[in-house]
């Protein structure tokens, strides 16, 4: 009886630790990206893992929303995927110069004399 006891036990104890873990999955220390994650989730009413332009007007607060789909819809298909949005924020914080890692800041040419 004593070692049910324990078993159930160690259960509870890695499933308390568990739970956790997978729940953090997929966000960022920042939590920005596990935000980007939901709204893309929640944007996705009938779960097919891509946006139609109804879905994705659903996401976007500013702007011209139809205009920001063409964008996004890099092969042109009718879908905004995961994948295509990651590429859009990509060039845009390339664009921006924010956190791009791959960039190199423009060499100033030195005036001729």
């Amino acid at each position: 009886m004593k070692q049910l006891g324990l078993v159930v036990v160690s259960l509870i104890t890695a499933a308390a630790l568990t739970v956790p873990a997978i729940a953090k999955e997929g966000k960022a220390k920042d939590g920005k990206k596990g935000a980007k994650v939901e709204a893309f989730k929640k944007a996705d009413t009938n779960a097919d893992g891509k946006l139609a332009l109804d879905e994705f007007k659903t996401m976007i607060t500013k702007g011209d929303a139809e205009k920001k789909f063409t964008g996004a819809d890099a092969d042109k298909d009718g879908f905004v995927t995961p994948e295509e949005l990651k590429a859009v924020h990509g060039k845009k914080k390339a664009k921006d110069g924010k956190d791009c890692k791959d960039c190199q800041p423009p060499v100033k040419e030195e005036a001729k004399q």
